[in-house]
């Protein structure tokens, strides 16, 4: 079976993101990401939904790699919300 790890590559370095695989050797597949927005620290800035679904979801952690961009998500989050709210034309 088959696992993934999240590591940062960084000047021909892995840094793992978490707990390294258990091996001495293997052969790997790598897929380069995009760039992350972060802030100073170096952390990747964590999405907000709006203020109505606070308390109403439970987020888990961001998602690694999706079809959707920072817009789209935040669209969603929007629109989700405004059907929370009643609006009629959100759920068109």
């Amino acid at each position: 079976m088959l696992k993934s790890y999240e590591a940062i590559y960084d000047h021909g370095q892995f840094r793992w993101k978490g707990t390294p695989p258990d091996v001495d050797r293997a052969r790997v597949i790598v897929t380069i990401l995009p760039p992350q927005e972060s802030d100073d620290s170096g952390t990747q800035k964590r999405r907000q939904p709006p203020e109505i679904l606070k308390g109403s979801t439970r987020i888990l952690g961001d998602i690694v790699s999706s079809p959707y961009s920072e817009e789209e998500w935040e669209a969603m989050f929007e629109r989700t919300a405004r059907q929370l709210e009643g609006d009629p034309e959100a759920f068109k």
